[in-house]
């Protein structure tokens, strides 16, 4: 395939991806806008969850990551995260999806109604997804780069320009579409990847750990850092903010929470299959790689067809953007939405809200455009995973305890959120890589338990506000 052939390809991608975002551009409710109207279906809220969740930084950061450290330690990660789509289907699918909310921010205004963590939700949201979705744009740079030959930085001004451009228009209904589309090309990214890679190896299942038996060890760090890894991501699927937004755009609290535990189970399969294979592939092909994040990109040029080499960078564009629209879709509803909506301005009109977001779309995209542009970190998993820990450390007691247990307060949520943010903020100065999870998250534990009990309790007309709408009429509340 010519470059030419491959260009015309991936802009007639593009186009279909923009023209799905202008097919949407009337749907331009709040309700519409941020959540697709409460209407969306089990087995579409499905891919898309799996495609927002698989992103491009997993291809590339997952495959590299693995390259790097071993697949012992990548797997504790994959673990954590089927566990975390159980936590989450288990604990806050069904009762979040009940609550009238858009966003993360908006259930917690829901739980507490408290200005204070109204504002400190969406900040510590914005500057955790700056990061994430830097890790999105450095994969998306690194492959149109390789596929088109135009150099890094105009492949990640071209594609976040894209990016920007489908989200702004059509919002929650345009991004499910597209990532919908975007999940079925990443499980054919998959086959194919996984096929070639058995192909490599004469189809033997034990072949590619016998070749390359580093990628069998363990990693050279702290112990800590294994169970922090896992711990992370076992906590944060239920926080996370582009994640929550589908639980909330779901059609009803079954499907919310059936979703959920599919996407557990594609998620298993998919990266058992995906994350054993390619990294030792790439390993026997090249075990020097200045830029770990090339793994895959080595074994795409070194293996493919010029033809099946365009249709899997195609695909690994679809999972970047299926995680970064969502990502961009979260920021921009965090500022208009939860930020000028909910705390500066709780009068403000659906049409301004809306239209306030579409211009935080386009001031968040710029600003992360600029820093992968300028500044591409290494090592895509340990950028976002550190970004989300943070998310983590914060949210998920607070979320969990007031959903769970009526004697939470308003000041124990708001100490556990600072108490989590700060003291992981801190330990990750100190502590080893992934560990200060292991620190942060029994404090905001501890500290949201125990300022709740020495705090005046929810007054009976708030606890049967939460019995009712979280539907916890048989949970003893």
């Amino acid at each position: 395939m010519s470059q030419a052939s491959e260009l015309a390809i991936v802009l007639g991608y593009f186009l279909v991806i923009l023209g799905i975002g202008y097919y949407f551009k009337d749907h331009r409710s709040g309700e519409e806008y941020w959540s697709a109207g409460g209407e969306i279906g089990t087995v579409m809220n499905t891919l898309a969850i799996f495609a927002a969740f698989a992103s491009g930084g997993t291809f590339l950061g997952s495959i590299g990551f693995a390259y790097t450290f071993g697949l012992p330690f990548g797997w504790t990660a994959i673990t954590g995260s089927v566990v975390g789509f159980i936590v989450a289907a288990i604990l806050v699918a069904k009762p979040m999806r009940r609550v009238d909310a858009y966003t993360i921010t908006d259930v917690f205004d829901f739980l507490y109604r408290d200005r204070r963590i109204n504002l400190l939700v969406p900040i510590v949201v914005i500057l955790a997804f700056v990061l994430y979705m830097v890790a999105q744009l450095k994969a998306a740079g690194v492959v149109t780069e390789y596929l088109l030959g135009i150099g890094y930085l105009p492949s990640v001004v071209v594609i976040g320009l894209i990016f920007i451009g489908y989200v702004s228009l059509g919002g929650m209904w345009a991004i499910t579409v597209t990532d919908v589309l975007q999940g079925v090309l990443i499980w054919g990214l998959m086959l194919i990847m996984a096929g070639i890679g058995f192909a490599y190896y004469g189809f033997s299942i034990t072949a590619p750990g016998a070749a390359t038996p580093g990628l069998l060890e363990m990693a050279p760090v702290h112990p800590a850092s294994y169970l922090g890894f896992f711990v992370i991501w076992a906590s944060t699927v239920a926080i996370l903010p582009h994640i929550v937004m589908r639980v909330l755009s779901a059609d009803s609290p079954k499907s919310a929470k059936i979703a959920y535990s599919w996407v557990a189970i594609l998620y298993a399969v998919f990266s058992v299959i995906a994350f054993y294979i390619i990294p030792s592939v790439a390993l026997s092909i090249d075990s020097n790689l200045a830029d770990p994040d090339l793994a895959l990109v080595v074994v795409m040029e070194s293996l493919l067809p010029a033809v099946v080499a365009g249709l899997v960078a195609a695909a690994i564009l679809a999972a970047v953007m299926s995680t970064t629209d969502a990502l961009l879709l979260a920021m921009s509803a965090s500022i208009a939405n939860d930020i000028y909506g909910t705390v500066l301005n709780p009068d403000a009109s659906d049409e301004r809200v809306v239209r306030l977001g579409t211009v935080a779309t386009v001031g968040v995209g710029l600003v992360s455009i600029a820093i992968a542009a300028l500044d591409p970190p290494s090592v895509l998993v340990v950028l976002y995973t550190d970004a989300t820990g943070m998310m983590a450390a914060a949210f998920f007691f607070p979320l969990v305890l007031g959903i769970w247990w009526k004697r939470t307060t308003t000041s124990g949520a708001l100490a556990g959120m600072v108490t989590g943010l700060l003291s992981y903020v801190g330990a990750w100065l100190l502590l080893p890589m992934f560990s200060a999870i292991l620190l942060a998250l029994p404090l905001s534990l501890c500290v949201t338990v125990a300022v709740s009990l020495v705090t005046d309790a929810p007054s009976v007309e708030k606890v049967e506000r939460l019995r009712d709408e979280l539907g916890h009429e048989d949970a003893g509340w």
